[in-house]
């Protein structure tokens, strides 16, 4: 029997055997423990002084360089523990004993250095559902990989130079890791950081020459080269004067390029289904794996995704109206 009580209110709460949890939260929550599952924005806060909370030091670590004081932190308290959500570095699901798991954002496979997400059996599931639309099946990493290193030698055998676009915490280190075979390879100042902690924790990312759009792009040198940089408008005017004064080729990485249009809406010239989300599947194997007798989805195809679900013989329901909409999503993926 389903004993904890599962609501959204400022993020999602969870009260169980006399405690409350506050999963997530964007202000400061009235809650004995906070949990923080990574360090995308959107999930972060500062909490207040005197509140516990539960993130990995990695998490701790990147919410500093992006502003946040996440105080001190721990990765597990009495009752409750963390595993690897496969999302980004340092990102966590969390497990309240046998009763409510939540995987905050998560990934179903393997990729690089990031491992997928860890399931444990629990009564409860609550998960985000982003792309929780039998249309989001996305390719092999490594067969992606090797499409995508085709083109940047295509171009570079033009002489063109290529810039690599994706969020520039998670994916733009995922794309350092893989495509740095390429030279000159070059990074976005607002990218390097980034990378500098992923490094610090071990991950083996090549430093490159670092790039701040303030000096221009005159700085930048003549013929191919290959640049990580973040997510941004092909219409930007970076991204336009990259274009004009260095013929360079857009390629963006999102999960939401799996969807028609994709490409044309951000104005690049390829688009990749790379992202640091379960697909369709890896959400339906995810919730097999932890085999609850309650789903709660949040967040993009979330009433799309529990009714699919309750077709399969579960009881699932969406926890809150979130986003649903590709624009919402476009770089954050």
């Amino acid at each position: 029997m389903v004993s904890a009580k599962v609501s959204a209110n400022n993020g999602i709460q969870v009260d169980y055997q006399g405690k409350r949890f506050a999963l997530d939260p964007t202000s400061p929550a009235r809650a004995d423990y906070t949990f923080v599952s990574h360090a995308h924005v959107d999930h972060m806060h500062t909490p207040s002084r005197n509140a516990t909370v539960i993130a990995s030091e990695e998490t701790r670590e990147l919410a500093a360089a992006r502003g946040f004081d996440l105080g001190d932190t721990v990765e597990s308290v009495d009752g409750a523990d963390t595993l690897d959500s496969g999302h980004i570095l340092g990102s966590r699901a969390l497990a309240v004993g046998e009763e409510v798991y939540y995987t905050g954002d998560a990934s179903g496979r393997e990729r690089g250095f990031l491992g997928k997400c860890k399931t444990r059996r629990s009564r409860v599931l609550i998960m985000e559902s982003t792309f929780g639309s039998p249309e989001y099946v996305f390719p092999q990493t490594a067969k992606l990989v090797k499409e995508v290193n085709s083109l940047v030698g295509e171009m570079f055998h033009r002489g063109r130079p290529v810039v690599l676009m994706g969020y520039p915490l998670g994916k733009a280190q995922l794309l350092t890791y893989y495509f740095s075979t390429w030279s000159p390879l070059i990074v976005h100042s607002g990218v390097a950081r980034m990378n500098e902690i992923y490094a610090s924790h071990g991950v083996p990312l090549k430093v490159g020459t670092v790039f701040d759009p303030a000096d221009g792009t005159d700085s930048l040198p003549r013929g191919p080269w290959v640049m990580i940089s973040p997510m941004s408008s092909g219409r930007s005017q970076l991204m336009s004067e990259l274009r004009r004064k260095h013929g360079a080729v857009l390629v963006a990485f999102s999960g939401w390029a799996a969807r028609e249009g994709y490409r044309r809406s951000i104005g690049a010239d390829f688009a990749f289904p790379l992202s640091d989300h379960c697909d369709y599947p890896e959400l339906v194997r995810l919730v097999q794996g932890v085999s609850p007798d309650v789903v709660y989805t949040t967040h993009g195809f979330a009433a799309e995704f529990a009714a699919d679900l309750r077709h399969m013989g579960f009881t699932a329901r969406p926890l809150a109206p979130y986003q649903s909409s590709l624009g919402d999503f476009a770089n954050g993926d």
